[in-house]
């Protein structure tokens, strides 16, 4: 049983006495202030029932966290029974529409909301209801909701009405079927990749044919760098290539892949250091 700050000893008395009658010697009764509840830490479903605000006066507001702990607190298929001021024109922090108290039960896990039942107030309870709810009380309202008939985080298998599984012949299944045993070598036909060339392939390639040709495509001439030490330069200006021309980066004689991107011998094959190479008027024309 919850209850709040303006509880007085006495009505906490006679409703512990009323509830301790109602569950026997077999069942029991635990009191707790509803502003210390999450700091109680009580186990999950642990309690068949919560009640909260039972007398005028101490009839309690609920939020939302309150709420989702007292769904945690029940077991599966538990009840809590509240009451709470509500108020059919204004809202605030701490007033809230019948609706609304329905709709944050929905939200905090519960279920089988029952239709609400209206309690009776005295002019003073009601007073002084208003006073400390700051708002326009128009009733007190017990609403019963049910928590779910199972814990949180169980699973079931899903009964869907009409849906059966499809039947499959044993010829179809052993098509789609792969065991590990019929992943051996031996199992296995692999293609000769041999097969896959015809004999024009194994014709070795004449060395003229891979020798650059002269060629007239293109109008514009490849580029000497900043600091041509290959020669290109001297040739494009028209002077002879010094006999000690030597690569930049050391490396165009290895071939293409090592080549830079701006390197005169792109797309000779690769050559010996320090072996005369000839400049096709091809390259010269080539797009920089």
């Amino acid at each position: 049983m919850l209850w709040g700050s303006s509880s007085t000893p006495q009505s906490l008395e006679t409703h512990v006495k009323s509830l301790q009658a109602a569950v026997t010697a077999s069942g029991r009764v635990q009191v707790e202030n509803i502003e210390r509840l999450t700091m109680s830490k009580h186990p999950d479903s642990s309690f068949s029932a919560v009640i909260s605000g039972l007398d005028g006066a101490s009839v309690l507001f609920h939020s939302l966290e309150t709420l989702a702990e007292i769904a945690r607190m029940l077991k599966a298929g538990g009840v809590a029974c509240i009451r709470e001021a509500v108020s059919d024109t204004q809202v605030s922090a701490t007033l809230r529409t019948t609706e609304k108290l329905k709709s944050v039960l929905r939200l905090s896990g519960f279920m089988d909301i029952s239709q609400t039942e209206t309690i009776s107030l005295s002019d003073d309870d009601k007073t002084a209801l208003q006073t400390r709810l700051g708002g326009d009380v128009s009733k007190v309202v017990e609403v019963q909701a049910k928590k779910p008939d199972y814990e949180v985080g169980a699973s079931s298998q899903l009964k869907l009405p009409g849906l059966q599984k499809p039947q499959v012949s044993a010829d179809v299944a052993a098509v789609w079927t792969l065991a590990s045993n019929d992943m051996g070598d031996d199992g296995i036909e692999l293609m000769d990749s041999d097969d896959l060339l015809d004999a024009n392939d194994l014709k070795k390639p004449d060395p003229a044919s891979l020798k650059a040709t002269c060629g007239t495509g293109g109008d514009k001439k490849k580029k000497a760098c900043k600091d041509c030490s290959c020669g290109l330069a001297e040739e494009q200006a028209g002077k002879p290539k010094p006999e000690n021309a030597t690569s930049a980066c050391g490396s165009c004689f290895l071939g293409d892949a090592f080549r830079c991107s701006s390197c005169p011998y792109l797309g000779f094959p690769a050559f010996k250091p320090g072996e005369k190479v000839a400049i096709t008027e091809r390259l010269l024309k080539a797009d920089s």
